[in-house]
């Protein structure tokens, strides 16, 4: 499927991969709600008529996943805009361009997989003050990301995704497709880097299947389960799950 083609995209020129999460199918005859949640690369070179289109959707909130030391080498748009309720919450302790730290070393010696699995145990507090901005937000879009909107930003979707009863392959994919959409940006990264190296820029299946896997382990498939261990409330996790639905089919 070419990233023209696929339902989701908001077919922004200048965020190669910004999509609303609306649309999937659920295990009890639900489907996602459209307009609620947009996933997103960065938007540092964010046009003005990008920017007017987001504004229209519209986009109420905006959650940077970026980490600090990100933020400064490369802004955002958002964090002046009057009427955006802009939160930077980062899911990285370190600078993800520093190759010397450990959560990078993860990536680069063991897998994406790994990486991802290393932010659910160890970074719980601000992932569910993630989902904690995601329930004080205003009526309107919930736009989150991180850099490429692959990794930090896949973490998030996949588990809003999972929340809400969508498929195990649905998840997968929704997650495999970011490759083929930010391919202008990371090919000539990973062109330039050895091929033992490269598979960081790509958003190869298994990474999402060795995640899923570890909630299958240790939550028994039950994504409710990790957000209760991670401090969210029976209450807030259920609100949750109601953001991201709409009325069932009939």
């Amino acid at each position: 499927m070419s990233p023209s083609s696929l339902p989701q995209s908001l077919q922004l020129s200048t965020l190669l991969n910004a999509r609303d999460l609306g649309g999937y199918p659920t295990a009890d005859g639900g489907v996602t709600a459209y307009g609620r949640f947009i996933r997103a690369d960065e938007p540092s070179s964010l046009s003005s008529e990008d920017l007017e289109a987001l504004l229209s959707f519209p986009v109420t909130t905006v959650i940077d996943l970026r980490s600090h030391w990100e933020i400064g080498r490369r802004t955002t748009p958002f964090s002046e805009i009057p009427g955006i309720r802009y939160r930077n919450v980062s899911l990285f302790d370190s600078d993800p361009d520093d190759t010397d730290s450990p959560t990078v070393k993860v990536a680069l010696s063991d897998s994406l997989g790994r990486l991802y699995i290393h932010v659910l145990t160890q970074a719980g507090e601000p992932v569910a003050e993630v989902f904690r901005e995601i329930l004080a937000a205003p009526p309107g879009g919930i736009l989150f990301h991180c850099t490429h909107g692959k990794d930090r930003t896949g973490i998030i979707a996949a588990l809003l995704l999972a929340l809400a009863g969508v498929s195990r392959e649905d998840i997968v994919r929704d997650y495999a497709i970011t490759y083929d959409l930010i391919r202008p940006i990371v090919d000539p990264k990973i062109a330039a880097v050895p091929d033992d190296i490269g598979h960081i820029f790509r958003s190869d299946r298994q990474n999402m299947e060795e995640l899923l896997d570890y909630l299958d382990r240790t939550y028994d498939g039950n994504p409710a389960l990790y957000f209760s261990a991670i401090g969210l409330t029976p209450e807030e996790i259920l609100l949750l799950r109601e953001q991201i639905l709409r009325q069932k089919v009939s």
